[in-house]
């Protein structure tokens, strides 16, 4: 079985390559095995005291408020029991007049995270090797010092302290944003690249794109052309003001420094662009390790 990795918003698990994710939500996931969805995996932070049967039963009608879907508690199945020993787990069942399905709650100490993973329609091979695969491979990332990111056809790995902030998957564009206290970075993914290329340059094409933060940044441009693709970066050419500056010192917020860079490469037909906004000075070798630690999955 060909398995793959996916890692979103602090978390990462294997699971078998027939799964497509489906849904995607801040520390929420919902996968679909081609046919419908089948799978829900949910994370939250447990606080400093964590007791499992309060906490069952708050998950449990809190689901129940926005579904109407009774949880009842249940025995662990047998297969569950030993890629589970690493946690203090508590499983359930639901039955509706469409569906049927079964998960498991649990808590990670180290972590100080709650996770819960529901398995949607009736049991069989497919979703108890799903099961097996999550519970085996699931990893926390919150106390590392970098985190991964591998979702649809982007892998990146940034330092832990970069938060999700925002997200867009739509067709032919994704981004994802992360931030710290200092800076925030943003992530494109943008394809067909060969169509979007096809009668102007990735400068042309970036200039346009990026209009707003540029103009907002006071950016300018220079390109590089070479066979195989090219490569854009826009920087600023003048430090800002220095009421910018003052501001940037007393709000998070405001972010008057900025960095952009966009790369083609005829082999993945993809474009990847870079965005840093920061309350300081960019070092020039700052993107240059991002791109070093962001790539596409072919």
């Amino acid at each position: 079985m060909v398995k793959k990795n996916i890692a979103w918003d602090g978390i990462s698990f294997e699971i078998s390559s027939k799964f497509e994710v489906s849904g995607i939500d801040k520390k929420f996931i919902q996968l679909d095995n081609g046919e419908h969805p089948c799978i829900e995996i949910r994370w939250y932070d447990s606080g400093k005291s964590y007791k499992e049967q309060n906490y069952f039963r708050q998950l449990a009608k809190k689901i129940e408020t926005s579904s109407g879907i009774k949880i009842e508690s249940s025995v662990l199945p047998s297969s569950w029991k030993k890629p589970l020993e690493r946690f203090n787990s508590t499983a359930f069942y639901w039955q509706s007049d469409l569906s049927t399905g079964r998960g498991v709650m649990f808590y990670c100490q180290k972590s100080a995270k709650v996770m819960l993973i529901q398995f949607i329609g009736k049991a069989g091979d497919e979703l108890e090797d799903a099961a097996i695969s999550i519970f085996n491979s699931i990893k926390f990332y919150n106390t590392e010092e970098f985190t991964p990111w591998r979702i649809y056809d982007m892998e990146a790995t940034l330092p832990a302290s970069y938060k999700l902030d925002s997200f867009e998957f739509k067709p032919g564009r994704f981004k994802i944003c992360l931030c710290d206290d200092t800076e925030s970075i943003s992530l494109y993914r943008i394809s067909p690249a060969d169509t979007i290329l096809k009668d102007r340059s990735l400068g042309n094409f970036s200039k346009e794109f990026f209009k707003n933060e540029i103009a907002k940044l006071n950016l300018r441009i220079a390109e590089l052309e070479f066979g195989e693709g090219a490569t854009c970066m826009f920087g600023q050419e003048k430090k800002p003001s220095t009421a910018k500056i003052t501001m940037s010192k007393l709000s998070s917020k405001h972010r008057p420094f900025g960095r952009i860079e966009a790369r083609y490469t005829k082999e993945a037909n993809r474009i990847q662009a870079v965005l840093i906004n920061s309350r300081t000075s960019i070092p020039e070798s700052r993107m240059q390790n991002i791109f070093e630690n962001y790539s596409i999955v072919r």
